[in-house]
């Protein structure tokens, strides 16, 4: 928002109740000169004899009807206009009528052009700003211009006409309601009758595209023709005004648009936003800022800002912006933990203010207060009420003041409609007109048996902040022994220090207080997992390196360290010792202070030898890699420390760079070349604000209960669609094996769903491929491209599943009915867009059966068509996703997909794994030993798989939604402008499984994610043959039956030479330790 400077040059507050302020105005800009020519007609609601109203500089206004005169900044005080700082730019003037009128005319002309400069506010990270400009590369008009008359800070109306040469554009607020271009100049008329604080008007060569939904418009203003740009931009206007219409109430303006600036910026104004060149392309921008600038047109620009009560809006618009679409990614609590973190760190001596008291954002502690204290303030607020109960207080508020300016008072009274008058006074005079933040502890935790029976826990919580105390509903998590959840309880706390107890049958083992973050208040060190970003932040940290000759190497290291002289290290051996009041790093495991700090971490589980490290069950040679690890400073938690241990020193000065991107991290390893290979976060066991009371306290906390957001963002695919697809093809009358009803009559679906959608037949007139025979009967449809028509995008799933055995039917829901599901939706989509490159929708046949119908449709593309496929994306397995990550099979196929996967996954927050593992896994193989890159989209093993059990019930239509999603923007790239991508190297085929051969089962499902050494178990199938000898989800196989399991692909190599029945050893890591297993294979 753009609207602080002129809120506060007017000294009296924004009044709906005095009616709006109507302006008719006609405005002639010339961007080459720097010039406006420009009209106005004024209307108020009643009539006056004199009109005081401040204009820029410059601009020699002249008026009709009375007399007109400029005066001295003491007289315009008088009328309550207080230039301050900014008074060069602006003049106020008087204006006298004969008789009282109701409007009056103003004619007026001049430049206004400020150069952009550099704010020297904290927080402004490098944004230009100008008050007002119009250059020949655009124009910026916004209320701190001064290009209209403004009136003691009334609200406005206004109806805006306006002509420019060709080929620049006008955007203003409201509706445009007529455009037309005749002559070399483009004239268009923008009105509103909504009031709004401000009349903002942008310029520039602009690209227009546009749609019209539901009863309103959406534009996209680009400097440069990109239409897939403006069609990502267009898109995601209707999905959040929707979501926001149905959380709040209706969208406030006839329209909204994007406009790209000239420079850098990020301004929400009234029915549009204007963000800079470089922002608009950013691939996160979509699904982070852009949001909380639609949502501005509800606070903000829809409800007004009483900036003399305090700025409730920022907050606000954050919690239901970029916390909401966290909470919706299932990272709400990280981003809570963040908020409290910036509190805890920049709200030092004298920067802490109440919130009543902000007005913008100007550092890193006003963020931390207006942002960050404001949206935990809502947070607590929605706890406390339920979310149906905070939803109406919301929307209860927003149809009470749109319109109008509001304060914190206007919200306590909306929420109290809910709750009751008066219910609420003590919550807002405590978070929002005191400084400060509860600190809490918890003491005197203990557990004895019950007077009866069970046993009673008892413990006390402190309030240790100085001032009075805070009302505090704090939630409480209890672990029983042998619950596999915590209790959750909620403590009332009113007084400094209150003592609870709680009885329960079992015996509480743990307590923890506020587990999850959902209380304000400031942070001890110790909640949070020591990660490196505490030391790449530290001033002058100490490097510690061995003494001697042992220390050369490591000094490469100390001189790469930073190019900062005004905050260089402080550099010294391992004799003199830590620093007290620093933190520090350990360098090298020659280092004398190296076996002390290996120690202190193993409470983290990390396992030293002298060979090895061990992590999470993987094992790490030491002669081959390089490890990072962050901890406390042992005297100070506040403060941190690292230990750097290497086998490959000569590759040190390369760590120096790399370090500054793994800041939220705890531990790190790096191989011989200094590429990634492992990283992670401690558990932080630690925390001041829980107590362990048994030695069966439990290894993690949690888990706790799942949450549902506040909203959900609606998305472009339809999760109905979805799974009724999937339901239809899982539920065939003997299922679906080539050849069979069932699978004619899949097949007889897919048709028909490709031809609804508007796909055209990939080759002649017909969907299906001109190869019948069983196995090999692929559907494949086209939706051509509008530019690289010859170029081409697969995508595909495969429809076939196993035949029925021993009068069992295989449903095959997830295998591959959810994949074919999830196809016929990106049909849908895609075949009312127009892509660059064309896009091949297949559906596979004969996949369980060596991949029959892939390897055929491939036989049959001639070889220049081949090389026109830029890659293939299979989805196969897609419906059990749950909480997990999605799992990129093939990823080694182009060493281009991890940049591709990355972009995709900043844009939609979904969590993935790139496998680069070679697996024959599913179709994409076919394409890779054809030379084509491909990956296949996989949510997970799970223990239905093959099985009867698999069963449309059990699919997560969420979770598919998620990767259609993620799909799309991958698509979008793929199919867009882009280069091809890199061709495979050396592709071969794999060797399969014969179809009807019986093989050899352990009864692991592996956890495809796991990068190795060995085999991790994300699963143990009950009564398997690995379950029987204890195994557990967590560990790792490393050896069978003698030969090394190093990974999936050396595990099935090894696997399919054993027969069921054969009795042989497992070699396995289990919490870090090395143990065997004899086991009998069972078949499948």
């Amino acid at each position: 928002m753009r609207k602080i400077l002129i809120a506060l040059l007017l000294s009296s507050g924004l009044d709906a109740a005095a009616g709006a302020v109507r302006h008719d105005l006609k405005v002639a800009l010339s961007p080459a000169e720097g010039r406006l020519l420009a009209e106005d007609r004024v209307s108020f609601p009643e009539p006056r004899r004199e009109f005081v109203f401040s204009l820029h500089k410059g601009l020699s206004p002249s008026s009709p009807d009375g007399a007109l005169e400029p005066l001295t900044s003491e007289a315009a005080a008088r009328y309550g206009i207080n230039y301050s700082s900014a008074a060069p730019l602006y003049q106020a003037y008087r204006l006298a009528a004969a008789k009282p009128l109701r409007s009056f005319s103003l004619a007026y002309a001049g430049e206004i052009k400020h150069a952009l400069g550099e704010t020297a506010e904290e927080y402004a990270r490098s944004f230009s700003e100008t008050p007002g400009l119009i250059s020949a590369d655009g124009c910026y008009l916004a209320a701190s211009s001064g290009w209209y008359p403004q009136f003691e800070g009334e609200l406005v109306s206004f109806r805006l006409e306006t002509s420019l040469p060709a080929p620049f554009l006008a955007v203003a607020g409201g509706a445009r309601t007529a455009a037309s271009s005749a002559g070399g100049v483009n004239r268009a008329v923008w009105e509103t009758a909504l009031p709004h604080d401000e009349i903002t008007l942008a310029c520039g060569p602009y690209t227009e595209y546009s749609r019209a939904e539901g009863g309103r418009s959406y534009h996209a203003f680009l400097r440069s023709p990109d239409k897939p740009l403006a069609d990502k931009y267009l898109d995601a206007s209707s999905r959040y005004v929707r979501l926001y219409s149905d959380l709040l109430g209706p969208y406030p303006y006839p329209k909204f648009a994007l406009v790209e600036n000239f420079w850098e910026t990020g301004y929400g104004i009234p029915s549009f936003t204007l963000l800079g060149p470089k922002v608009i392309r950013l691939p996160f921008i979509l699904n982070s800022s852009y949001p909380h600038e639609i949502l501005h047109n509800w606070w903000g620009n829809g409800v007004f800002v009483d900036y003399a009560s305090g700025n409730w809006c920022e907050g606000l618009t954050a919690y239901l912006a970029d916390y909401l679409i966290a909470e919706h990614r299932g990272k709400g609590r990280e981003y809570r933990v963040s908020s409290l973190q910036k509190y805890s760190d920049y709200v030092r001596g004298g920067a802490d203010f109440p919130l009543t008291e902000f007005r913008s954002r100007h550092s890193s502690a006003s963020e931390a207060i207006g942002y960050g204290k404001a949206l935990m303030v809502y947070h607590m607020l929605r706890r406390a009420l339920g979310d149906e109960n905070f939803r109406k207080g919301l929307r209860g508020f927003y149809a009470a003041n749109l319109g109008r300016a509001a304060s914190f008072s206007d919200l306590r009274a909306a929420f109290e409609k809910v709750t009751g008058a008066g219910r609420l006074a003590g919550f807002f005079q405590q978070w929002t007109r005191r400084a400060g933040a509860p600190e809490l502890r918890l003491a005197g935790a203990k557990v004895r048996r019950g007077a009866l029976e069970g046993y009673d826990m008892e413990f006390t919580v402190e309030q240790v902040q100085p001032g009075p105390a805070y009302g505090l509903d704090i939630p409480a998590a209890i672990y029983l022994e042998g619950s596999a959840e915590p209790r959750m309880k909620t403590l009332r706390l009113d007084a400094r220090s209150e003592t609870y107890h709680y009885s329960a049958p079992l015996r509480p083992v743990r307590v923890e207080l506020d587990p999850e973050f959902d209380v304000f208040r400031k942070l001890s060190p110790l909640e949070t997992p020591p990660t490196l970003s505490r030391l790449l932040g530290a001033k002058h940290p100490g490097l510690i390196l061995p003494a001697g000759g042992a220390g050369a190497p490591w000094q490469a290291l100390a001189s790469a360290w930073t190019k900062d002289k005004e905050n260089l290290p402080e550099v010294s051996d391992d004799k003199a010792g830590t620093p007290a009041a620093a933190s520090y790093w350990v360098l090298g495991g020659e280092n004398g202070l190296a076996p002390a700090f290996e120690a202190a971490l193993e409470r983290y589980g990390a396992k030293f030898s002298a060979d090895a490290v061990t992590l999470g069950n993987r094992r790490f040679a030491r002669a081959s890699h390089t490890f990072v690890f962050a901890d406390f400073h042992p005297a100070d938690p506040a403060l941190a420390a690292a230990l750097v241990l290497s086998g490959t020193p000569e590759k040190l000065p390369l760590l120096a760079a790399k370090l500054p991107h793994y800041g939220k991290y705890s531990w790190l390893v790096f191989d011989a070349g200094m590429n990634s290979a492992a990283s992670g976060v401690w558990e932080n066991s630690r925390s001041p604000l829980a107590a362990d009371l048994a030695a069966a306290s439990p290894a993690k906390p949690g888990p706790y209960p799942r949450r549902a957001p506040l909203a959900a963002p609606p998305s472009a695919f339809s999760a109905e669609n979805i799974i009724r697809d999937a339901s239809y093809l899982a539920s065939r009358p003997g299922g679906r094996s080539p050849g069979s009803s069932g699978h004619r009559q899949a097949a007889a679906f897919i048709e028909g769903e490709f031809r609804k959608a508007g796909l055209k037949p990939f080759t002649g007139t017909s969907f299906r491929s001109p190869e019948t025979t069983p196995g090999r009967a692929n559907l494949l449809g086209l939706k051509e491209g509008s530019g690289r028509k010859g170029e081409y995008v697969v995508l595909c799933a495969h429809y076939d599943h196993l035949p029925a055995k021993n009068g069992g039917v295989f449903p095959g829901a997830d295998d591959n009915a959810s994949g074919t599901a999830l196809l016929l939706e990106l049909a849908r989509r895609y075949a009312a867009r127009s892509p660059e490159r064309s896009i091949i929708f297949a559906a596979f046949d004969g996949e369980e059966e060596g991949r029959q119908g892939s390897k055929a449709f491939l036989a049959g593309l001639p070889e220049t068509v081949k090389l026109k496929l830029n890659a293939a994306l299979n989805f196969d397995t897609v419906g059990r996703l749950g909480a997990g990550k999605v799992l990129v099979l093939g990823a080694s196929s182009s060493d281009k997909w991890v940049h591709v996967f990355r972009g995709a996954g900043f844009v939609t927050g979904t969590e993935y794994e790139l496998v680069k593992e070679p697996l024959d896994a599913s179709d994409q193989q076919s394409f890779i030993e054809a030379g084509v890159p491909a990956v296949q989209f996989f949510s997970g093993p799970n223990a239905d798989y093959h099985k009867t059990s698999d069963t449309p019930d059990k699919l997560d239509a969420a979770g598919m939604v998620k990767q259609a999603e993620f799909a799309a923007e991958i698509i979008d790239y793929l199919a867009g402008e882009s280069d091809h991508l890199t061709r495979p190297a050396g592709a071969q085929a794999l060797p399969g499984a014969q179809a009807g051969e019986r093989r050899a089962s352990t009864g692991l499902v592996p956890d495809f994610s796991f990068p190795g050494p060995g085999v991790r178990a994300q699963d143990i199938t009950p009564g398997s043959p690995l379950a029987a000898a204890g195994l557990k989800a967590g560990d790792v196989i490393t050896a069978i039956n003698g030969e090394a399991a190093t990974d999936l692909r050396a595990y099935s190599a090894a696997l399919k030479k054993l027969s069921p029945g054969q009795k042989v050893s497992v070699a396995y890591l289990s919490d870090g330790a090395e143990k065997t297993a004899e086991i009998e294979l069972a078949g499948r």
